[in-house]
């Protein structure tokens, strides 16, 4: 008994986790667009996490300097001078060592000095000492913050005199974050710069995808030969390119052999059918003193008439097939095939009004008989299918280089479900399965492929309620 293999829980969640994506935007349906945007949000996420944890090194790194400088200050000869130490040379050598952690041009102190003597009476303050900064009265380093910044503080007691060292802590951070901002912007740029290439790149890997693309959209019944190279591709691709060629190896012995097939079953009835509608007629001939025999007769005579224009259709759909359908072109005027055809309709049924609306001349390069077998089957649909006692429209124009005939006719119209297969072989809409209504669904392909092979072609122009329309394409000789 066949069991059902599970999709791995991995690739579930994937589709789940995708699915909605797709749905929301539609554009991330370009397998390619995909790619590059995984690459570059993946290279991303792993500079920005790089950049984060690098940041917070350098902050800590930063701070750690700082404070062993601060420390080795207070620790200095320096400050075991005496009363008489000029303390504004100190204070402007302090902000000069510790220059580099600043912003430049600054208008504020990044460090500031404060002296006191026996705790009460102050020798020297910094011009740029906040009034709010009251260290506590503490040995080592201490962080002290204040309305405006964050300060980290160290002093040193020799005898009577305490000196007091504060660096701002805020001032170091403003550069740190201009760093950063800067890094920043180079990380968009970098993002950019892996976009493009990640879409590249993808662009690449998705070449030989592309041609196997541009090889189907080029694949028709008559070009089934054609196969995709796969020298120089990566393994993965080669192995998809053979596969496709053997499905079109495939493909092409089954299509030949149902052409073959077709040709070979068509041209063998043909002879037969011919013999025996000779014979019928001859037998009807002679049935004219028993009515009985003469309609059965007639009948089978109506089946074989009919049977032998399936098999010459099927001939000639046959040679369309093979690509021997040889137009022998020559210059044509289908105004008087219309005109005639108007008569005809007027003659089989005077109740059905026929508008024309034709120019004077329609030339066109071709083979007469076969463009008259396309008019024919087109007016002949107009009156099988066409409401009764309804009107019959032929009607030509010049567009571009082209004549646009179009044969229309009052209906109750087409069903949309009809309107892709109408041109399919043997097939006909619900209304047409009909014995009472001639016909066995070749009429419309036959009349499609003969027009194609003169560099026409033929559509469905206007399937809407109370009207059908087929137009006729035809280049202007």
């Amino acid at each position: 008994m066949p069991t059902h293999t599970p999709a791995p829980a991995g690739r579930a969640r994937r589709r789940s986790l995708i699915a909605p994506m797709l749905e929301r935007w539609p554009q991330l349906r370009s397998f390619r667009l995909r790619i590059a945007l995984v690459s570059t949000v993946m290279a991303l996420a792993a500079i920005t996490a790089l950049y984060a944890s690098t940041g917070y090194i350098i902050v800590q790194r930063r701070a750690s300097i700082i404070d062993r400088m601060l420390a080795a200050q207070l620790a200095a000869p320096l400050f075991q001078l005496t009363l008489q130490t000029p303390w504004s040379a100190i204070d402007a050598n302090l902000n000069a060592t510790f220059a580099g952690f600043a912003p430049e041009n600054s208008p504020e102190g990044f460090v500031v000095l404060r002296v006191l003597h026996a705790d009460t009476e102050e020798l020297y303050r910094s011009s740029d000492w906040p009034t709010d900064l009251a260290p506590r009265p503490a040995s080592g380093l201490q962080t002290v913050d204040t309305f405006e910044h964050s300060w980290r503080v160290g002093s040193v007691t020799n005898g009577p005199v305490t000196v007091w060292i504060a660096i701002n802590r805020s001032l170091s951070n403003v550069q740190l974050r201009a760093s950063f901002s800067k890094f920043a912007f180079a990380l968009v740029g970098l993002a950019a710069l892996i976009g493009l290439l990640s879409w590249y790149l993808a662009g690449g890997a998705m070449r030989p995808v592309e041609r196997l693309t541009r090889v189907m959209v080029r694949l028709n019944a008559l070009d089934l030969d054609r196969r995709v190279s796969s020298e120089h591709e990566d393994r993965e691709f080669a192995e998809l390119i053979a596969v496709f060629n053997a499905m079109l190896d495939r493909l092409q012995r089954s299509y030949q052999q149902a052409v073959r097939f077709s040709g070979d079953a068509a041209h063998e009835l043909k002879t037969p059918l011919t013999i025996l509608q000779g014979e019928l007629e001859r037998s009807f001939a002679r049935a004219v003193h028993d009515p009985t025999l003469e309609q059965g007769l007639a009948n089978m005579l109506d089946e074989v008439r009919r049977l032998d224009s399936i098999v010459r259709k099927l001939l000639l759909l046959a040679r369309a097939d093979a690509g021997q359908l040889h137009i022998p072109m020559a210059r044509v005027n289908l105004l008087p095939m219309l005109q005639d055809l108007a008569e005809d309709i007027e003659l089989m049924d005077d109740s059905r009004p026929v508008r024309l609306d034709l120019p004077p001349h329609l030339h066109v390069n071709g083979d007469a008989e076969l463009l008259g077998q396309v008019l024919h089957n087109l007016v002949s649909n107009a009156i099988k299918y066409g409401t009764a006692g309804g009107w019959i429209a032929l009607e030509a124009r010049a567009d571009g280089q082209h004549w646009q005939i179009d044969i229309s006719n009052a209906s109750e119209g087409i069903a949309p479900e009809h309107w892709d297969r109408l041109f399919d072989r043997f097939y006909r809409a619900d209304q047409a399965h009909n014995r009472r209504i001639s016909g066995v669904g070749l009429g419309l392909s036959l009349s499609r492929d003969i027009t194609r092979a003169h560099g026409g072609a033929l559509e469905l122009a206007d399937p809407g309620p109370g009207k059908v329309c087929f137009r006729l394409t035809l280049p202007i000789a």
